[in-house]
């Protein structure tokens, strides 16, 4: 298998406000895409670094507002350029509501590939274990940060290790200067030196998590509120539902965005907030029913215990296997390839609603929500945005992407630990 990376370019569009910070977000062809299309060509992006000037300017005024833009990649990965150290050095980062954790891959993660030899005579496959690249073969391509070239930079050196069953992430703590369009933060974050094989498919160098306190490391948006002059504890995430744009929406920094609420004659529509897990960091809430009404008949697909999670990092709409299969019966999904499911193109306006019932207010995903065309040549399939759970994590909850994200905007509220969704416009 071979990989394209199409050259991607990051475009500004600066939206001030007096207490917010706005990230616009531009959307960017899926590797899947790309490798059905292309599936031969070993090319790979190649960054552009024309903003490093930009954030290396000093302002004369006290900015308590700002705008970061990010690209869209990989099935709805929302990531934008930043700077790390001094002088910064451009990264392309994931902002994702599912971490708390803010990481970036690291000088110590190998990059070469290792060297083997296909013998006849062998029936064995060997590796040489001691500093055996190829386990990081999700390094390869990708900028890295090097501690060593940062006058910021501060050594912590306690080691991270995440374990989801099926992938591992391995790394130390460091602490650096983080630059986020105008915004300047001093971050303890991980240096990853080992990332899964699949992350060779990313654009992004690293994750900024949006999450909330889970130890002793402030999380990047508690260190916005306590070292910048944004002091509303709460940020909105809108997501563009139209897929020729380039515009993949916005995420805004202390301050919800009403023009991105629909709007019923005139009167914006009401936002219903539900608490979020209080045992949890991330930004997990109940769910109190989800099914299909078809011909006048319910088919629930969960009742009681069902738990959601907001996921910036994905498109898909991910539930546990037994679930999804119930789902794939109901709107008729064949086995597509990378764990995706297609169904009929001309069926998708019939295709049935799957009705999320939310602090006891429903939330509707019709047909055109759940599916996307995929054009590869002459031919054209139209692929289901559900899912199946691949790791722990995700077998107990209902991950919602893009997919449900783009049809209703999202308020997290920091101080109130609650989350908002609304109608989006």
């Amino acid at each position: 298998m071979r990989y394209l990376f199409v050259l991607s370019w990051l475009l500004f569009l600066f939206c001030i406000g007096n207490t917010k910070i706005v990230l616009d977000l531009f959307r960017q062809e899926t590797p899947r895409q790309s490798i059905l299309k292309s599936p031969n060509i070993p090319e790979h992006g190649i960054w552009i670094d024309w903003l490093k000037e930009s954030y290396e300017k000093k302002k004369n005024y006290t900015r308590t507002n700002d705008t970061i833009p990010l690209l869209r990649f990989l099935d709805t990965e929302f990531y934008a350029l930043i700077g790390i150290g001094s002088p910064g050095k451009p990264m392309k980062v994931i902002f994702d509501t599912a971490w708390s954790t803010t990481w970036m891959m690291s000088n110590d993660c190998p990059i070469k590939p290792m060297k083997v030899i296909f013998d006849t005579a062998w029936s064995t496959t060997w590796m040489m274990s001691n500093d055996c690249p190829i386990k990081t073969v999700g390094c390869w391509f990708h900028n890295k940060y090097d501690h060593k070239h940062s006058s910021k930079y501060v050594k912590d050196g306690r080691p991270y290790n995440n374990n989801e069953g099926t992938y591992n992430l391995t790394g130390y703590y460091s602490r650096d200067e983080l630059k986020i369009a105008h915004t300047v933060i001093n971050q303890t974050f991980v240096e990853m030196t080992s990332v899964p094989y699949w992350y060779i498919f990313t654009k992004a160098d690293g994750v900024v998590g949006l999450g909330l306190p889970q130890n002793d490391i402030n999380p990047f948006l508690q260190n916005v509120l306590n070292q910048t002059n944004i002091t509303k504890p709460i940020f909105s995430i809108y997501l563009n539902r139209d897929k020729s744009s380039k515009k993949g929406g916005s995420i805004i920094l202390g301050a919800i965005d009403k023009k991105h609420i629909h709007v019923t004659n005139k009167v914006p529509d009401k936002i219903t907030y539900v608490p979020i897990n209080s045992a949890s960091a991330l930004w997990e809430f109940s769910i109190d029913r989800i099914f299909f009404e078809i011909n006048r008949k319910i088919i629930t697909i969960c009742e009681n215990d069902c738990t959601g999670l907001a996921d910036t990092s994905t498109n898909s709409v991910i539930t546990a296997q037994n679930m999804l299969s119930v789902i794939n019966e109901q709107i008729s999904a064949k086995p597509f390839y990378f764990g995706k499911y297609q169904v009929e193109c001309d069926i998708i306006n019939k295709l049935p609603a799957l009705t999320f019932v939310i602090g006891g207010n429903m939330f509707n995903l019709t047909g055109p929500d759940y599916t996307q065309k995929l054009s590869i040549g002459p031919f054209t399939t139209c692929i289901s945005a559900f899912t199946g759970a691949t790791t722990v994590s995700e077998q107990k909850r209902w991950v919602l992407g893009g997919a449900f994200l783009a049809r209703y905007y999202s308020i997290y509220d920091i101080a109130n630990k609650r989350m908002g969704l609304v109608r989006a416009a």
